[in-house]
């Protein structure tokens, strides 16, 4: 819950963070998991992991970046750890925050997608049916916890470096989170992506879609979560466990595409 409690209190500003790389070998590679998984706040939990090491920035990417996102370390101010342990003491003896949970399950297969309506990085409101209205596309709707992050900066690359074959499987890659859409606008524009991001201030369409995590007394973000909906508006597969293996999530989700086209 810590985890959790710090990653949103740094992807909002209130404790200032910095991104720190660590090998790839360091997190465990899984299989996909079943889209009938209950989804867990240790896949958001997996974003942040406080290390000793010296902060980095993210480097520019290169054609081997293939570096595990969970190194994200929270600090504050000059003493870190005296000031994490405060803030983590403080809210155990005030608030007592019950665990963070999804608001509402994940929609089952076959099931129709919710519908939604949001403001998209280029100053359009999407919904599902302007979605798939055109040319009877697929769209692969991935929900992120926060813009400027090390593990949603490289997924959102690895989506961008196969964008061209998804566009080949007559697919759309959209993303979604809380972020403002000045944010989402920025990180579209920094890490150049020819694809649109979505914005759910609120997390209302985020809970429709089971991919909620509440914190009581921190709000509401989306969980990493991706889901491809057909022509028809129907969810044909969710992928609940990206956290773990995100450098290859992309390629999964293509290789997922190809076979319910193909089926």
């Amino acid at each position: 819950l810590l985890r959790s409690i710090l990653f949103v209190l740094g992807s909002r500003g209130i404790i200032s963070h910095a991104y720190t790389p660590i090998s790839p070998s360091a997190a465990p590679i899984s299989p996909l998991a079943s889209p009938s998984e209950v989804v867990s706040s240790n896949a958001i939990e997996g974003t942040l992991r406080q290390k000793n090491a010296p902060s980095s920035n993210i480097s520019p990417r290169t054609s081997n970046d293939v570096r595990n996102p969970m190194g994200r370390r929270a600090f504050f101010g000059r003493s870190t750890a005296a000031a994490t342990s405060a803030a983590a003491m403080t809210l155990a003896s005030t608030t007592r925050p019950r665990p963070a949970n999804a608001a509402s399950p994940v929609p089952a297969l076959g099931s129709p997608a919710p519908e939604f309506s949001l403001p998209n990085t280029r100053g359009q409101t999407v919904t599902l049916d302007t979605l798939t209205a055109d040319g009877g596309k697929w769209t692969v709707l991935y929900f992120y916890p926060g813009a400027f992050t090390s593990g949603c900066t490289i997924e959102a690359r690895r989506f961008q470096e196969d964008l061209e074959s998804f566009r080949e499987r007559n697919s759309q890659v959209v993303g979604v989170s809380v972020d403002s859409v000045a944010k989402n606008s920025e990180f579209c524009s920094s890490e150049g992506l020819d694809y649109f991001m979505l914005t759910d201030e609120g997390g209302k369409v985020s809970k429709a879609y089971g991919t909620s995590l509440s914190i009581p007394g921190f709000g509401t973000f989306s969980n990493r979560q991706t889901y491809i909906i057909d022509p028809n508006k129907n969810v044909r597969w969710v992928f609940v466990d990206v956290e773990s293996h995100i450098p290859k999530h992309s390629a999964e989700v293509l290789d997922k595409l190809r076979q319910l086209q193909q089926a």
